[in-house]
């Protein structure tokens, strides 16, 4: 799923719409992961064929059970792998797959050693003519490293190398002179001579430890090891470009990402021909040049199979590329150059190679929990989508048998291709059966790391989008409190966390979440923004004005306009509203054009009670695709039968979607059959969004440009359904949204709390 706080937009975000249903609970009645639940992810095939000239290395033995070599164990692999991969009339299996492998005999998952039959099972499973086993054994200072070479075809030994590092740092020139006695071979003419890239022992152990945290997301750790091992020396290119993956997760976009991965391509001239490969590739990648990566990567995996790492760097480039692209340079035929299918595809298969490598099981979820995509015509030397691109391009997710359908669409220019898209997307339920997807991936991460918190974080989201709060409370009970500073990981499931706890009726938990999170998140570049409006939803919008200012580099009446918008979707008082809107309005339109002018204020338009507003309503366009805003354009031409007959086109559309999010659809829809005097219509359009679609929706779902998100309208939702039951006579349940609206906004700043006294006053009224 989107992380809430890279969906923070400056001025444009996407209308998202409803997902669907997951079970809380197993078969059996226990929380999830359920025993024996996840299917696989892919049916096992038939090993390839023995090849001669490829070679495979599995752990060598620790001998004598020395803690400090046993490190060497797995880093034996990597080690030999480095320097014999450097010779070119040969192939030898990386140490990502090795890993993989060895997870699928039965003795390695004991910690037991591996014999020399299941040594020759994986190298059969590898298609491997040739097998490195070894031993280690440290006596003093002196570590003694035998290598064991055997033909697979007849299990015949070849030969025995032996080197001796006298000291620790000498340990890796031991294993460089191996390789050369393992292969007996002289290197072609053209082979690369370069080294692992380190010559510091400790910088490699660093580097190592690193890439076991980075595999299992485990973000924190991973940097420090990287950090460390480039302390220890600069120039290990291969730590640059995993610290600049550390970066990519960490903070996407920073500039330190980017300079490490520049470091990695100035230092990696002496790698391996794959490790150069991945490091110029992750390049183009972390500068935003995704058909150059994905161009890379794509080679990479034509050429073998089996790689994992660049299977996953092919799913990354796919999944963030937004350029929208003429294909076969027609223009009526526009795609996404970043293909979605290919990135799922890609990331499957790199869980099917290894099902630890836990960085390519967030895009997928990512992917199936949103419900549009957004692109742009890149323009001259972009190579992103600038905020005020004229070309920018959205597509529902819909779905074709097991494939994503995603036809991106020019919405000012087609806004009825784009409503058309958005029926045909309710219609088929995509939101459920893609959620139902995302649950199995979730299912399986468990499994591959059940002692995890990162994968019962991502189930406990699904359940959230479900409508499951009390099934995500149980699965963050089992969590505990998570302290990664002030990350992006750590910020969305505190999220999270008061979310559920405001659905289950734990507000004042979920108030002093919010508190928590401001505090958190004041001193955070990039994440002040989305704790401030956590904040409001709370009734606190005393500092929405200074995180406008920080956020968006505008004129005066821009950074005016989006303080009040972002007040006026709360229900705080915006005196001066009206006149900012004008004034916003009018320059857009100039500039930009009525359809941009209306999509920019539709918030205001959709959300500020049409009878307090009057005749005072700004430019406002009716073949706007968005429903919300539709319905408001007729209803500021002031022709009532015109008026009747869209609410009646819009109440179709809120009936169609009622198994989903609400994204303000209640709301909108209630002030429309207010109206025109309505109150049943409104009413079932807000007891649909109690009982029902508030359930489903993200507290920071984009509702419209700006900063406003369906968090923001919750109170003032259940203040108007509180009213509107008691005037209807229907006094428990009025009590009850009165009660509900309290409790949110109990410790509002002062602004507000005439609302909350009219509505305890009310409760007193009705004899709560």
């Amino acid at each position: 799923m989107t992380d809430p706080i890279r969906s923070i937009p400056a001025l444009v975000a996407c209308l998202i719409l409803p997902l669907g249903v997951a079970s809380a609970q197993c078969p059996d009645g226990t929380p999830p992961p359920c025993r024996g639940s996840a299917p696989p992810l892919a049916t096992r095939r038939a090993p390839p064929p023995l090849d001669d000239r490829t070679w495979i290395v599995v752990p060598f033995e620790n001998v004598a059970r020395v803690a400090d070599i046993d490190w060497l164990k797995d880093a034996s692999v990597n080690l030999l792998y480095l320097d014999m991969s450097k010779w070119l009339d040969i192939r030898v299996i990386d140490d990502e797959r090795v890993a993989d492998l060895i997870r699928e005999v039965p003795e390695a998952r004991g910690g037991a050693q591996l014999t020399l039959l299941s040594g020759m099972a994986v190298a059969k499973r590898a298609g491997a003519g040739k097998l490195v086993m070894g031993d280690l054994l440290k006596v003093g200072a002196r570590t003694q490293i035998v290598g064991k070479v055997f033909d697979v075809r007849t299990g015949q030994r070849l030969r025995t190398v032996r080197q001796e590092a006298a000291n620790s740092d000498s340990i890796m020139a031991s294993f460089s002179l191996l390789a050369r006695g393992v292969l007996n071979l002289a290197p072609t003419s053209g082979g690369s001579v370069g080294g692992i890239g380190t010559a510091s022992v400790g910088a490699y152990q660093a580097y190592i430890a690193g890439v076991g945290f980075l595999n299992r997301w485990i973000l924190d750790s991973a940097r420090t090891q990287f950090t460390r091992a480039l302390a220890l020396d600069s120039t290990f290119a291969l730590a640059h470009y995993k610290l600049a993956l550390v970066y990519g997760w960490d903070s996407p976009g920073s500039s330190e990402g980017r300079r490490h991965a520049e470091l990695a391509t100035g230092f990696g001239g002496g790698l391996p021909a794959r490790e150069r490969a991945l490091v110029s590739g992750y390049a183009a990648f972390a500068s935003n040049h995704y058909a150059e990566a994905c161009d890379t990567f794509g080679k990479m995996v034509r050429s073998d199979s089996t790689d994992v790492e660049a299977w996953y760097n092919l799913g990354e480039c796919n999944y963030h590329d937004p350029a929208v692209v003429a294909l076969g340079g027609d223009s009526a035929r526009m795609v996404f150059r970043g293909n979605w299918n290919t990135m799922l595809r890609a990331f499957r298969k790199t869980l099917e190679l290894d099902p630890t490598y836990h960085l390519a099981f967030p895009h997928i979820q990512d992917a199936l929990l949103v419900s549009s995509r957004t692109g742009c015509v890149l323009r001259g030397e972009e190579t992103q989508c600038a905020g005020n691109n004229p070309r920018s391009y959205q597509a529902f997710l819909l779905r074709g048998a097991d494939s994503l359908v995603t036809i991106p669409v020019d919405v000012a220019r087609d806004p009825e291709a784009y409503a058309a898209q958005g029926l045909r997307w309710a219609e088929q339920h995509t939101r459920a059966r893609n959620l139902e997807d995302a649950k199995r991936a979730a299912e399986a991460w468990l499994q591959a790391g059940p002692n995890e918190i990162r994968p019962k974080i991502a189930y406990g989201r699904i359940l959230l989008r479900s409508g499951d709060p009390q099934g995500a409370r149980a699965i963050h009970s089992r969590i505990g409190k998570v302290s990664y500073g002030g990350r992006i990981e750590a910020s969305n499931y505190r999220i999270d966390r008061i979310e559920a706890a405001l659905k289950v009726d734990s507000t004042a938990e979920a108030v002093r979440g919010a508190d928590s999170l401001r505090a958190l998140t004041e001193s955070i570049d990039g994440a002040m923004a989305f704790g401030t409006i956590i904040w409001s939803v709370f009734g606190h919008p005393g500092s929405l004005g200074s995180m406008v200012k920080k956020t968006i580099q505008g004129p005066p009446w821009v950074n005016r306009y989006f303080e009040l918008q972002a007040r006026a979707t709360m229900g705080a008082p915006t005196d001066s509203l009206f006149e900012v809107e004008a004034v916003f309005a009018r320059n857009l339109a100039q500039g930009q054009g009525a359809a941009r002018a209306a999509q920019l204020i539709a918030p205001t338009l959709a959300w500020v009670d049409p009878k307090i507003r009057g005749n005072r309503w700004p430019v406002t366009d009716t073949a706007s695709p968005d429903p919300r805003l539709k319905l408001v354009s007729v209803l500021a031409t002031g022709d009532t039968a015109r008026f009747r007959r869209a609410l009646l086109h819009f109440d179709s559309i809120a009936v169609m979607t009622r198994d989903g999010a609400d994204n303000g659809f209640a709301l909108a829809g209630a002030f429309a059959h207010l109206a025109v005097a309505d109150t049943a219509g409104a009413l079932r359009l807000l007891r649909d969004f109690q009982s029902t679609t508030w359930m489903k929706t993200p507290m920071l779902d984009p509702i419209g440009p700006g900063f406003t998100f369906s968090g923001m309208l919750w109170a003032r939702t259940f203040l108007l359904l509180g009213d509107l039951e008691a005037g209807t006579g229907h006094r428990a349940e009025a009590i009850a949204a009165y009660r509900r609206f309290v409790r949110m906004w109990d410790e509002a700043d002062p602004e507000l709390q005439p609302q909350v006294s009219r509505a305890r006053a009310a409760i007193a009224n009705l004899g709560g």
